[in-house]
């Protein structure tokens, strides 16, 4: 990753101040518990800390508010993993940027900030409306991290989300020494752009910037060293008085180019020495199962309650496609002679699902298509013992919309809403209880019985042919790296 470092360390003073141990163990339990923390803190105290990218890159960071106001800002960067939105201890070095951050707020005391600001933003990669999403809620996980762990500090803190991050990523393409010129302009009229839309710099830079020497395919390149520095929450701690840090800086910051107007900070990476880290697996999942509870709650005047069993597996062949593939079996068993109740039916059917938007986490509006068979031997006449046994078989489309239980883009927990239609068509027979009824039935035949051949009718439908309300858990996950994963920012 790319290693920065901000105007943070202006005027740095080496008083060291060891943090307190209890608020430090409190913020890893509470990343560890996967509390609201934005996933990528990561501080410039040290000239290996960030590994992102593997080029040399030149950071500009704005100046504080006013240098009469302010002696100097601290800054801490947190990033996220791709599509995510949830703190991440685990990821990059989040762990010592959180260690590093409470650190620089003992070492200043809570008296001397003036103001906090969190501003947030995600790489230019998928639809703007989830980048939006993804932005505001890493902003808002940040934001609820530090009023907990700081409560002193809550009304001092402020958000500023900037969504999709086209100035950083200019930045850091014309820096990059590894980029030839041409390719370089190409990409900083592309971002510059006050024709093209969004969604038309997105698609251009990834269809039309072709390979580089040094690269290979440059929008990769992109993606893997500088798209991953730029999904991020940045913290900004400004403060009234002469700045202490709770580590040396003195032999660890990097050099610092000043210019007229704003401070750059420079470190160099050689992408052949220094490949970007994986990090350790995360899991994604792979196998939902779930179960319609208007079946579960089927319920017959002379039975009572006679569930439908069901149940439902979904497969996710991909963690940020909008394919699925279902597999569902419907087997309630059901008899009570004496009454002629039965109802039997074994019915298995397969589905595949396509959801409207990419990296929607297998949530919202899809479309589905069907098709199954059946068995069945339904009653319910109790006088006359009048019910009918067959076979089925039908295909079919169907529409849903799949909602998240919970605040967290990536719960396990969701409640689906669904209804299907196509055609059906079953060959079966009517049958009878014996009069006077001595536990057999008969079917309808009124010819010789060497002459009676067996599912003699059929029954065509075309129309409603399913609705559902369901309950789905991921049960099984499936351990990914991060680059292997990389199809959308969200």
């Amino acid at each position: 990753m790319t290693n920065f470092v901000p105007n943070m360390y202006q005027g740095v003073v080496s008083k060291h101040k060891r943090a307190n141990f209890i608020k430090s163990l409190l913020i890893a339990i509470s990343v560890a518990a996967g509390s609201v923390l934005p996933a990528s803190a990561q501080i410039y105290y040290s000239n290996n800390l960030l590994q992102a990218g593997d080029t040399i890159v030149k950071r500009i960071l704005p100046k504080p508010v006013s240098d009469s106001d302010y002696v100097a800002t601290h800054y801490t960067e947190i990033h996220f993993r791709l599509n995510k939105a949830e703190l991440d201890i685990e990821y990059m070095d989040n762990g010592l940027a959180f260690l590093h951050l409470d650190r620089v707020i003992d070492s200043l005391g809570i008296e001397n900030i003036s103001a906090i600001e969190i501003i947030s933003q995600s790489s230019p990669e998928g639809s703007l409306e989830r980048n939006t999403w993804l932005t505001e809620h890493r902003s808002e996980a940040m934001f609820t991290y530090m009023r907990r762990v700081f409560p002193n500090l809550k009304d001092k803190i402020s958000m500023n989300k900037v969504t999709e991050s086209w100035e950083n990523l200019a930045q850091y393409v014309a820096q990059d020494p590894n980029l030839e010129e041409e390719t370089k302009n190409k990409i900083l009229d592309i971002i510059d752009s006050q024709e093209l839309s969004v969604a038309a710099k997105k698609s251009r830079l990834k269809n039309s910037l072709g390979s580089n020497p040094k690269t290979g395919n440059v929008y990769a390149y992109l993606t893997k060293y500088y798209y991953p520095v730029i999904r991020n929450a940045g913290i900004y701690i400004l403060h009234n008085v002469e700045p202490v840090t709770a580590f040396n800086m003195d032999a660890e910051k990097p050099h610092m180019e000043e210019t007229s107007t704003q401070t750059q900070n420079t470190i160099d990476f050689q992408p052949d020495k220094q490949p970007m880290p994986q990090g350790k697996p995360r899991k994604r999942p792979l196998l939902a199962v779930k179960t319609n509870l208007l079946y579960d709650a089927f319920f017959t005047n002379e039975m009572g309650w006679a569930p439908i069993y069901n149940i439902e597996a979904e497969l996710y062949p991909t963690e940020h496609g909008r394919w699925t593939w279902l597999l569902e079996y419907e087997f309630p068993w059901h008899s009570i002679p004496e009454k002629h109740q039965y109802f039997q039916i074994l019915n298995l059917q397969f589905e595949g699902r396509r959801y409207f938007k990419k990296a929607s986490n297998h949530s919202g509006h899809y479309l589905s298509a069907y098709a199954g068979a059946n068995l069945f031997d339904i009653c319910f006449d109790r006088q006359a013992g009048h019910g009918y046994q067959g076979e089925g078989f039908g295909a079919g489309l169907g529409y849903g919309y799949v909602l998240p239980l919970g605040k967290k883009p990536n719960t396990k927990w969701k409640l689906e809403f669904f209804l299907k239609g196509g055609a059906y068509m079953t060959f079966y027979d009517p049958y009878d209880a014996g009069n006077p009824f001595a536990g057999k039935y008969y079917y309808e035949w009124y010819d010789a019985p060497n002459l009676f051949i067996r599912r003699n009718m059929i029954f065509r439908w075309l129309g409603p042919t399913g609705v559902g309300i369901s309950i789905s858990y991921d049960l099984i996950s499936k351990k990914v790296k991060e680059d292997k994963d990389r199809t959308l920012d969200k």
